[in-house]
């Protein structure tokens, strides 16, 4: 077989199925890439839209006025860092603090304000991770304590020790 069969061959079967045909699987291609670009689009609405639930949820959030002053910003109490200690959350973050501060990044922070949200929002997220097994079981053993607030005076000492170590929000 030559070259020029070949060529022949390959234009034959081109010119059999007819250009019609490559022309109707061109626009079937297009149409799926479209779907993927709305489909891009939609999840990108919805990523916002959870964000935006999420910050809400997280505003909501009570403090204890033991554990938290209410000064603008919210400042941890000498009872609140206590708190902390004894529920075992000081050794918690200090060895798991690069985890709390990537979720922190990951929310694009740009204010102090939105590393607050952020930080007690990364309690949320994060709670479900293995090392927050000896908090739990603190809850479970005590359960006249109020976790939400807890997270909160937990989510302030986050803050804190990210705005600790950012000079430039």
């Amino acid at each position: 077989m030559s070259n020029s069969t070949i060529t022949f061959s390959l234009f034959e079967f081109i010119a059999s199925i007819g250009f019609a045909s490559i022309f109707a699987v061109l626009i079937y291609i297009g149409r799926k890439l479209q779907i993927l670009d709305d489909l891009s689009r939609t999840v990108e609405k919805t990523k916002h839209n959870i964000k935006v639930i999420a910050d809400n949820l997280i505003k909501d959030e009570p403090f204890d006025s033991v554990d938290l002053q209410s000064y603008s910003p919210l400042q941890l109490t000498d009872e609140g860092r206590g708190r902390l200690e004894k529920i075992g959350f000081l050794d918690i973050f200090a060895k798991n603090k690069k985890e709390f501060f990537d979720f922190i990044e990951a929310e694009e922070v740009k204010t102090k304000y939105d590393v607050e949200i952020a930080a007690i929002k990364s309690v949320s997220f994060l709670f479900d991770r293995d090392f927050f097994n000896p908090l739990k079981e603190y809850f479970y053993n005590n359960p006249e304590i109020d976790e939400r607030k807890i997270r909160s005076t937990i989510g302030i000492y986050i803050r804190d020790q990210y705005l600790s170590e950012r000079d430039d929000i």
